[in-house]
């Protein structure tokens, strides 16, 4: 029988088109936090599945992050050697820079035929950390430029207190941490977790709102498929292994992904259907966000470094353009071989008049709704090309073969390890990769599976043990 409270409050369907939704992205601070909690604490329990972004005050050394051995003849050894170099940088990144902002987007499936429909409910969370933390300058530069608040979050963030080896964080606490009843909930709702290049986020979150990160990623990795016994999804995993985009950073997927869902909706093909909460009674919080929203025509010559990578050194003093939408009409042209001359045609919407247009990326909350577009439209995306969804698309060129050999072995191998993993029906098609983590430089990715020889830590099975003590009263 279906739990009353679980079914969704009314909530008007997305009737405008694409480019005009806008998205309702609740602004949770400490000084309203009691007044969200309810509202926040319903959406996560009655998920179907949770995307989750960060904004961090830092990654650390860059360069051990991306760290690569080739001190031995064994492939797998050079793997495994740079893998554990890395975590070692994460883990230092983790317990020294801080989490600065949470987004938590909750979706509820409606309906699973003909076509999916998802009640979405987005959430925005201001947060300061209790402890001493660094904050790198390119990482405060990045942030200001893309409309963080720093003076906002320090004066109305809400607390927490990053884990240390002496804490048992769920036991009964003399402050509040809202933050980790949050995490340990978001653990307890059971469903899905979907992140974008989402190792460093969760290695962050563990030790931010659950535990000191373990010594090594072979128990790193043991714990986190104990924790999310549903599966852990990243979209960049899905973008490189399975659709094979040109390019995987999130904006980018998230304008393809709304490219081919108004492309749908014009060919009458299935496509996704979203409805949002009003929050009438938090309604002061709200802020709608025009994630949609298209530029026009920049008029400049499309900077090659930023289309393909999201990232150019020269930021905003770069003199050519670094409008997505142009980057992916660009590639477009490029894969059907269409010879076109002078720029890009522009997508054609209310806001085509050549500005740019200020859709909310890089902010935790909208970050996170994006993250779990990017997922539901893939899943549809999918279904319709079971192909690539089972690895049995035959590439055109013999040189795509051999690049994607041993991506598609392990893709393969990974299919059949995740058959017993519960996930909702309208997820069923990016099954190959869940609970794989990409790594960045690496051919194949980082699989969320704990080996034979290698045990959970003991700080995870004290913070279960807590959790099911808790749930048992």
């Amino acid at each position: 029988m279906t739990d009353a409270a679980a079914v969704p409050p009314p909530a008007p369907k997305q009737t405008a088109s694409l480019s005009e939704t806008k998205v309702p992205v609740v602004q949770i601070m400490a000084s309203n936090i009691k007044e969200v909690w309810p509202s926040l604490i319903h959406s996560v329990k009655y998920s179907s599945f949770i995307a989750i972004d960060l904004e961090l005050s830092g990654l650390g050394d860059r360069k051990l992050l991306m760290k690569k051995h080739y001190t031995s003849t064994s492939a797998q050894r050079n793997f495994q050697r740079s893998v554990d170099d890395r975590y070692t940088a994460i883990v230092e990144a983790a317990k020294t820079r801080s989490v600065l902002a949470l987004g938590v987007s909750c979706w509820r499936v409606t309906r699973d035929e003909p076509e999916p429909e998802y009640y979405v409910q987005t959430y925005n969370i201001l947060l300061l950390s209790r402890d001493n933390y660094t904050v790198e300058p390119d990482a405060l530069q990045f942030l200001v430029e893309h409309g963080f608040d720093f003076n906002k979050q320090y004066k109305e963030g809400v607390s927490y207190t990053p884990s240390t080896e002496d804490m048992i964080v769920f036991k009964e606490k003399k402050s509040p941490e809202p933050i980790r009843d949050l995490f340990a909930a978001i653990l307890q709702a059971k469903c899905p977790v979907i992140t974008h290049n989402g190792l460093i986020d969760l290695a962050f979150m563990y030790q931010s709102f659950y535990a000191p990160l373990p010594p090594t990623m072979s128990i790193f990795v043991a714990d986190l498929q104990d924790m999310f016994k549903s599966g852990i999804l990243d979209t960049k995993c899905v973008a490189e292994f399975l659709i094979r985009e040109t390019a995987t950073y999130l904006e980018y997927l998230f304008r393809k992904s709304s490219k081919r869902m108004r492309d749908a909706v014009a060919a009458g093909k299935p496509h996704l259907n979203l409805s949002f909460s009003e929050h009438r009674a938090i309604k002061q919080w709200v802020n709608l966000v025009e994630c949609f929203a298209c530029g026009g025509s920049s008029g400049k010559d499309l900077c090659e470094t930023y289309a393909n990578h999201g990232y150019c050194k020269d930021g905003k003093k770069c003199s050519k353009s670094h409008d997505v939408d142009e980057a992916i009409n660009s590639h477009d042209h490029k894969s059907k071989k269409h010879k076109t001359e002078g720029k890009v045609p522009p997508i054609k919407s209310k806001h085509s008049n050549g500005d740019v247009v200020d859709t909310g990326c890089h902010r935790a909350g909208v970050d996170a709704f994006m993250t779990g577009f990017i997922a539901a439209n893939y899943a549809v995306y999918l279904k319709a090309h079971p192909k690539k969804a089972k690895g049995e698309e035959e590439q055109k060129t013999s040189s795509k073969k051999s690049h994607y050999h041993s991506r598609d072995n392990h893709m393969s191998v990974t299919l059949e390890e995740n058959r017993d993993i519960p996930l909702p029906l309208v997820l069923d098609p990016c099954r190959r990769a869940v609970n794989c983590l990409t790594l960045s430089g690496k051919n194949i990715p980082l699989k969320v599976m704990k080996s034979a020889f290698v045990k959970p830590s003991a700080a995870h099975m004290r913070q279960q043990h807590e959790l099911n003590r808790k749930n048992s009263k």
